[in-house]
């Protein structure tokens, strides 16, 4: 058999393998690393072009294997994850104490929790986030729980709380060994009686908010390439939200009987704005928007982009 055939089948049995068991749940395989080593191709692809035997290509195939596992951790720093069970186990080679050499496992869930108190009229919440899965939904007693999955690292919380406003900082504590996003997912419950300002600073994010049972006065939100999804409801007057990013799609879904308004200042966009009518350049209005009592309203700013404004 030629070294080239059985070279290609291993390598077509491997991804085979990986891309089943990480569909199963059995392996969580970030691919992140594996693309630095995108030259190996041209490497691969002079060998099987050169003028000699095949028996000395395969011998330098293995060779080149070789030496890019024994130098792979200068290049990448893999982290491999298992889940049964509900139960995860996680380790990568960053992740080894410094003297025993022992192996730190990294995937880890984090509970924050702000109390309630009757005389906090207003809250804010801003946060600080790296590239993940973010939800927001669901309520609570306390004013605020935050609940972490993953292995990017703990969150900070700080608040601060003045005449009646309580103003919440969550961040991603900084770690230098940090170089990609590996896995996080966050959810978020807030408390239904405060009225609300959520100002949210997230990378590439995916991001689902259903905020419909909460009074939410403002919504900022600053991302990268970002897919949001939102979900208001009608329990303020008025609610305002600033959508500012890069590559993102970003759905809104508002009550059919909110008058709302649409202010966009986008470049190459992909627009439906269903049961709206455009009142000039960028800005787009409910037939309901003079008359309205509860009326809402967004404006967005970003270049390339998916903006879809369903009422339901």
């Amino acid at each position: 058999m030629k070294y080239k055939h059985l070279f290609w089948a291993l390598i077509l049995i491997a991804i085979g393998l990986l891309i089943l068991f990480s569909n199963f749940g059995w392996l969580n395989f970030h691919w992140l690393s594996v693309w630095r080593l995108w030259p190996l191709i041209l490497i691969f692809w002079g060998i099987a072009i050169l003028p000699v035997k095949d028996t000395i290509k395969f011998i330098l195939v293995v060779i080149t294997i070789a030496f890019t596992f024994l130098f792979f951790n200068k290049l990448a720093e893999p982290e491999w994850c298992f889940s049964f069970n509900d139960e995860h186990w996680c380790w990568s080679d960053e992740g080894k104490d410094e003297e025993s050499g022992a192996r730190i496992y990294s995937y880890k869930s984090q509970m924050l929790s702000v109390p309630y108190d009757s005389t906090v009229a207003k809250a804010v919440l801003k946060m600080d986030a790296a590239a993940g899965k973010f939800d927001i939904h669901g309520e609570t007693g306390d004013l605020m729980q935050f609940h972490k999955e993953g292995d990017i690292g703990d969150y900070t919380l700080t608040t601060n709380s003045d005449q009646g406003k309580t103003v919440i900082h969550v961040s991603l504590e900084k770690n230098k060994k940090f170089r990609h996003v590996k896995k996080n997912s966050v959810s978020l419950q807030l408390n239904p009686v405060s009225l609300w300002d959520l100002d949210l600073d997230v990378g590439a994010a995916t991001i689902e908010m259903d905020l419909s049972k909460y009074r939410i006065d403002t919504v900022k939100i600053e991302a990268g390439a970002a897919s949001i999804e939102l979900k208001l409801g009608t329990l303020n007057p008025q609610t305002y939200i600033q959508y500012h990013a890069g590559a993102s799609s970003l759905e809104v879904k508002i009550p059919s009987e909110s008058a709302c308004e649409i202010q966009s200042e986008s470049f190459l966009v992909s627009r439906d704005f269903e049961g709206f009518s455009k009142k000039e350049e960028g800005v787009y209005r409910t037939d309901n928007y003079p008359q309205g009592k509860n009326k809402i309203i967004i404006r967005i700013e970003s270049a390339v982009s998916s903006l879809k404004v369903d009422r339901y």
